[in-house]
């Protein structure tokens, strides 16, 4: 049966390094370097004899998952052989024909005297036959195989070569014949993974991608052939902007369903040691360009970033690891494009004290991810163990399919291959066993130490699996697999309460099975009344696989129970929901009087400069929602009522209308209706409003927050010591927020990996906090760019953090411009353990205004080691850059705090740099006042535009605007803009500003000849830097004239122009045109359709001769002629 499972993360500290477990001991691997198959330096030993176990008879394995039945065929050898080793598998099956299986092995002679490498097999008709080679036909080397097959059919593996670089074999017609090229000639290449865009229509279809561990730089690179697998790109370094404290592996290649491609693999740390981090790279253009991003890590609970498994288990000591494994849904349902990665982990939630596999996963191309979850179900901290996960996603179903290694139901010396199955996205998983015997894993006897094969593989394709595993119940390594089939699929979408007691009502449903249905069974089972299951109907194919069938009503009220089942001719029943009859679903049929429920998060109170804001709610009802709406009032007047559409799934999304000022109170109400009969409607608040403040600003700031990872929280380059724990994760930005807003500014804090970099002009100013963070803060070279050109053009920051003095240090050059226009320092000096912060210039205003702030100040280690909390480094040589605070043990020159006032202005200040962690200072009141302090001196500068009034009247067909300011600050000038009922805004026109002035001024704006309608004007006021900001919205009425008119040209007498108007009382054809004194017609102004409003024409008479005119207007029954005279 299905389980829920909780996501949870549980983090103590404590002090130590290797303390795994009592029950499952894993021993430390020094070697870093593992999947390249070699000898063993101390010769091949004896299998003993009780290490050996004799086949029996074929074993049928059936288990019920819930809403299926699962078949686990016999275990059979896909190439059996006493003379020769199999291990370390990889297979895929080929993405149009699910009946081409191509699989590979590590391969060695039995005993060990030497290595095949990578030996090549595979299927053509489902399993029923294989063939292929041991001794791979492309060439001996040395193994670790990487199994794909592209839509064109094209198998490709790809292994080690002999001289220790990457290579890739391939074969076009199914394994007849092949050719191989060499990917790197590098000989210091590890732990491999090969994969094609096997997405039909993917702008990248049949792209190869080849990934490894470079350990001539330690990092994880990749190269891809554009041209089936014939030449190669250059490598792309994946790893590097991760920093790694020792090296990256156990990489893992896949495609998305719109050509993305994947990377994921562990990056180690503190080595010699387990698994720290998962690592995550992500391209969008075919591999050309990558980011990467630490997407896991967690503390051990004594104190270690170390989650993972590696080393050696069992008491013969094989070796182990927590590599990723990782999936990728291009199925097209519910959950396309979902990436999945599982892992091994231990003495880190949800893992327990011994190995467990574990599953996180992302909903958004990799953005963010969940928490990881646990997949093998047995009872946690059991002493069982399981390792060596590998996963694939079956692109004909979008179920997720997980094999590994598990002792669960056999001694500790031996292990069985279980699988989890997930059918809703990775939250659930339902485990059962495939292999039919156990076995006692042991190193193989000639290899290298520990050596078993380093991963274990699986297909899927069309509601079969084929879980691929070596074991040696025959005494010597075999590649092993069984075939899984699973029952038949169905797909429907559960009846909701209605109002309809007569019915019938309609149950469609999708069912289908690899296996022929059994006529007849398809049924609908139904009962009417609590808990009631009393009848059943086989349910109607109305083609293809869509099935229907009906459950009549007895036209009273009445709740109804139903469920679903099918079977196929192999035996197979599913049900949906899963455990029926006990599980079933539910429907109320009877009148509605339940209102919609409304949940919503009242809007504290606004700044003016954000109005109008936007009012969002998650609306449900039972029946069905009909309509949602915003009823709200201002300063207790008039109530008014704005739309609240659906925007996506419950969420429904409106803006206030109209104007609000400084002071006033704005009092609202959601109102949803129901689709029922009774249009109930549902209120929140349920009675009176909700309310909030139209308020002033000092400012507007954003909180970039880099202190978000537990991982970040450990310098890879320092020896792999946590920073102080005791401290909350963005405790230094969640202080500035806090700070900031409780002084009047308004705040809005975002994480740097949400931070947008188009929205920098929507602020005064930016502050980069990274606290406590040891690694890569602020790790995006674009977004880090786009912060330098924004503080150049004027913008103004404060960055924070103990570690950023040393991650952007001279000696490193991460970025030049970020350290020299942004940071304003030269060079990194030391991390000043236990130092207090000294006042160098006491009487700045920093120390002094608002809050007098008197030093030393006392700044705490950011741990045991004393790292994170403060650095010490050397003041840039630029023109108003100073230095107001200094370390007490550090020189005196050199800066804790560093202040850019441009061009020696003291009185402008354009970037502050805090060179330590705020939420270190032991006094965390102190904290706040030179925050709060800090920003006062930046923002001594900024007068912003302060708009005192807007105003419109009507005149006619014009429209009189008319706006004041108190104040502004590099004002370029404002734009005017214009929309109707049925339009967007446009710009009309541009009224020039005064630049920078403390003294009022007064503007204005005519739009003439405009149409009869209703019209918004705004202005767009832009400053010298192109930043720009909108004043409130004013609404007009142009009406039209009461009568039609035609009034007399002005001037006139006139040369060589002059203006004539008129007035329309009714939309219609208008004709108005020129006349000399013989009738002859010399000029036709007007003549096509008009809207009805008052219009004036300039009537431009530079090709006429001197002399009196006439200009007529016809307009319906209306005609009128006038005279004017033309004198040059």
């Amino acid at each position: 049966m299905k389980r829920a499972f909780l996501f949870l993360l549980v983090i103590t500290f404590s002090f130590g390094i290797l303390s795994k477990s009592t029950n499952a001991q894993i021993n430390v691997d020094p070697d870093k370097k593992w999947s390249r198959v070699k000898l063993d330096e101390n010769g091949a030993s004896n299998t003993p004899s009780d290490y050996k176990y004799i086949q029996g008879s074929p074993v049928y394995q059936k288990y019920d998952i819930g809403e299926t039945d699962v078949l686990v065929m016999p275990n059979y050898r896909i190439l059996p052989g006493s003379n020769v080793t199999q291990s370390e598998l990889t297979i895929d099956v080929h993405p149009l024909n699910p009946l081409i299986l191509f699989a590979g092995a590590n391969a060695t002679p039995n005993p060990v005297s030497g290595i095949y490498g990578t030996g090549v097999y595979w299927t053509t008709n489902g399993g029923t036959n294989w063939a292929g080679f041991n001794n791979p036909p492309f060439g001996s080397n040395s193994g670790d195989p990487a199994a794909t097959i592209g839509t064109n059919g094209y198998f490709y593996m790809g292994y080690i070569t002999g001289g220790g670089g990457m290579g890739v074999a391939k074969s076009t017609n199914n394994g007849a014949n092949w050719t191989s090229s060499v990917v790197s000639s590098n000989t210091q290449d590890d732990k491999n993974h090969l994969m094609a865009d096997k997405k039909v229509g993917s702008p990248f279809e049949n792209r190869v991608y080849d990934v490894w561990t470079d350990f001539n730089v330690s990092n994880a690179v990749l190269k891809f052939s554009t041209d089936n697998g014939a030449t190669w790109s250059t490598v792309k370094n994946l790893g590097s902007s991760l920093n790694p404290g020792s090296h990256d592996q156990g990489v893992n290649v896949q495609t998305g369903p719109n050509g993305e491609a994947y990377v994921t693999w562990v990056i180690y740390d503190a080595w010699p040691g387990g698994e720290d981090a998962i690592a995550f790279s992500k391209s969008t253009d075919g591999g050309n360009t990558w980011s990467s991003a630490r997407v896991y890590g967690a503390l051990t609970p004594n104190g270690n970033f170390n989650f993972g498994i590696r080393g050696y288990l069992k008491p013969t000591q094989i070796r182990v690891s927590s590599f990723p494994s990782m999936a990728v849904d291009k199925s097209g349902g519910a959950n396309n494009g979902y990436i999945y990665i599982v892992w091994p982990q231990i003495n880190v939630a949800p893992a327990g004290t011994d190995p467990d596999i574990v599953c996180m996963r992302s909903t958004n191309g990799g953005t963010t991810w969940s928490a990881p979850l646990r997949v093998n179900n047995d009872a946690l901290n059991n002493g069982k163990e399981q390792y060596y996960p590998w996963c694939t996603v079956d692109q004909n179903t979008g179920q997720l399919n997980i094999v590994w290694y598990d002792n669960r139901n056999t001694t500790s010396d031996s292990t069985g291959v279980f699988m989890a199955t997930s059918n809703d996205g990775g939250l659930t998983f339902d485990n059962f066993q495939v292999s039919d015997a156990n076995f006692k894993p042991k190193p193989i006897s000639g290899l290298a130490g520990g050596y078993q094969g380093d991963y274990i593989g699986i297909a899927a394709a069309n509601n079969k699996a084929y879980p691929f595993w070596a074991d040696d119940r025959t005494g010597n390594y075999q590649a092993w697999i069984t075939e899984v089939t699973f029952g038949p699929s169905i797909d429907h979408t559960p009846l909701t309460n209605t109002e309809n007691i007569t019915g019938p009502y309609i149950v469609n449903a999708v069912v289908s099975s690899v296996n022929p249905i059994v006529a007849g069974s398809i049924k609908l089972y139904w009962g009417r009344g609590v808990g009631a299951l009393t009848d059943s109907v086989v349910m109607t194919n109305t083609g293809g696989n869509n099935y229907t069938a009906n459950i009549p009503g007895n036209g009273a009220n009445a709740v109804y129970n139903y469920y679903l089942a099918a079977q196929d001719d192999q035996g197979f029943r599913s049900t949906l929901p899963g455990g029926a009859p006990a599980n079933y679903f539910t429907f109320e049929a009877a009148t509605d009087l339940v209102p919609p429920v409304i949940t919503h998060t009242p809007i504290g109170n606004t700044a003016q400069l954000r109005w109008p804001v936007d009012v969002t709610a998650d609306v449900t009802d039972n029946i069905g929602v009909g309509t949602v709406e915003c009823e709200f009032r201002i300063n207790g007047g008039t109530i008014n009522t704005f739309p609240m559409p659906l925007v996506s799934g419950n969420t429904y999304k409106g803006t206030f209308t109209g104007t609000a000022a400084i002071g006033d109170v704005v009092e609202y109400r959601i109102k949803a209706t129901d689709n029922s009969s009774q249009s109930n409607i549902g209120y929140l608040p349920a009675s009176g409003f909700n309310a909030f403040n139209i308020i002033d600003v000092l400012g507007l700031v954003l909180v970039i927050d880099d202190d978000v990872t537990l991982a970040n929280r450990i310098s890879p380059d320092k020896g792999g010591y946590p920073s102080d724990g005791s401290i909350p994760l963005g405790a230094s930005a969640n202080l500035f927020n806090t700070t900031l807003t409780t002084a009047g500014y308004l705040v809005e804090q975002v994480t740097w990996s949400v931070f947008n970099p188009a929205n920098l002009n929507n602020y005064d100013l930016v502050i980069l906090a990274a606290g406590l963070n040891e690694g890569t803060m602020f790790n995006d070279q674009t977004k880090r760019t786009a912060i330098t050109n924004w503080t150049l053009a004027g913008g103004k920051t404060i960055v924070e953090g103990g570690e950023v003095g040393y991650q952007y240090r001279a000696t490193s050059e991460r970025d030049l411009q970020f350290r020299r226009n942004v940071l304003n320092d030269s060079s990194w000096v030391s991390d000043r353990t236990n130092d207090n912060l000294v006042l160098s210039t006491p009487s700045h205003p920093i120390f002094t205004t608002p809050n007098t702030i008197t030093g030393p100040i006392t700044v705490n280690n950011g741990g045991a080691a004393g790292w994170g909390a403060r650095d010490e480094v050397t003041l840039l040589n630029k023109t108003g850059v100073i230095r107001i605070a200094n370390w007490a043990a550090g020189s005196a020159a050199n800066p804790g705090i560093i202040v850019h006032n441009p061009n020696n202005n003291p009185d402008v200040c354009r970037n502050i740099f805090f060179t330590f962690a705020i939420s270190g200072f032991a006094d965390q009141t102190k904290a706040a006042n030179l925050i709060e302090n800090a920003v006062t001196y930046l923002f001594r500068d900024i007068v912003p535009v302060e708009l005192t009034s807007f105003a419109a009247n009507v005149a006619g067909n014009s429209v009189n605007l008319n706006w004041n300011t108190a104040t502004e600050l590099n004002n370029n000038g404002f734009e005017v803009e214009r929309k109707s009922a049925n339009s967007q805004y446009s710009k009309i026109g541009y009224v020039a500003g005064f630049g920078t002035t403390t003294e009022p001024k007064s503007y204005s704006f005519t739009d003439n000849n405009v149409a009869v309608g209703n019209y918004s004007y705004r202005l767009k006021q832009v400053d010298f830097d192109g930043s720009s900001e909108y004043s409130n919205e004013i609404n007009v009425d142009v009406t039209g004239p009461a009568q039609y008119s035609l009034e007399q040209n002005y001037p006139n007498p006139f040369n060589p122009s002059t203006l004539i108007k008129y007035s329309i009382a009714k939309d219609g054809f208008v004709n108005v045109s020129i006349f000399n004194l013989l009738g002859e017609k010399v000029a036709t102004l007007v003549n096509n359709n008009v809207k009805a409003g008052s219009y004036e024409i300039n009537f431009n008479a530079s090709h006429l001769s001197s002399g009196v005119y006439f200009y007529s207007i016809e307009a319906g029954d209306f005609k009128a002629v006038r005279k004017m005279l033309l004198m040059k």
